[in-house]
């Protein structure tokens, strides 16, 4: 008797543990398409105030099974991606970064490599003007001189804190850190 019913209890656990499992599994899948879908609105609100072209893409899908990224233009057609330039994918790329960041909540620093490089000037000047500023609490920039000048470091200057140089010497093959941009690399940077 005591064996019938115990093999009861044991049934009984498995029973509800597995119904306990498939409304977390339910709740898992419906908690991952509500964030997905904050993501997906973020994500192409990013991508449409970096870029230059509007109305290019009128919709942005990600597929969480595959965890993939389609686009679509205004009539609903997808978008190949070979359709955008590298410029435009370098800036679909840094939305879904922003999106992220948006969508998270978390105040993280933000370390942002060339990130001018494959763009051409309009999209150099929506980053400066729409994402730099915006990309968190703390952003470092690592820029080469070809990518920042003169222009884009005044547009620039009011949210920034510090610049450096890293000076690099080919006889004793060592770099050093100096104040400033490459331009005025030495002198006192006045924020």
């Amino acid at each position: 008797m005591k064996t019938l019913i115990r093999v009861e209890e044991v049934q009984r656990v498995i029973t509800y543990s597995e119904k306990a499992r498939e409304t977390l599994e339910r709740f898992g899948g419906a908690l991952l398409k509500r964030h997905i879908s904050r993501l997906e609105v973020a994500v192409k609100q990013s991508f449409n105030e970096l870029m230059r072209k509007n109305g290019l893409v009128q919709g942005l899908r990600i597929d969480t099974d595959k965890f993939t990224l389609s686009l679509s233009d205004p009539e609903g057609e997808p978008i190949d991606p070979i359709r955008l330039s590298a410029g435009e994918r370098q800036l679909l790329a840094v939305s879904l970064l922003w999106g992220l960041v948006k969508v998270a909540g978390n105040r993280l620093p933000s370390v942002i490599d060339t990130p001018l490089g494959r763009l051409d000037s309009r999209h150099r000047e929506h980053l400066v003007e729409r994402y730099f500023p915006n990309a968190s609490h703390q952003v470092l920039l690592l820029s080469t001189d070809e990518e920042i000048d003169e222009h884009l470091l005044g547009r620039l200057k009011k949210s920034i804190a510090h610049t450096y140089t890293l000076v690099h010497d080919d006889t004793t093959f060592t770099t050093t850190v100096k104040a400033g941009y490459w331009w005025n690399a030495g002198e006192q940077h006045v924020a």
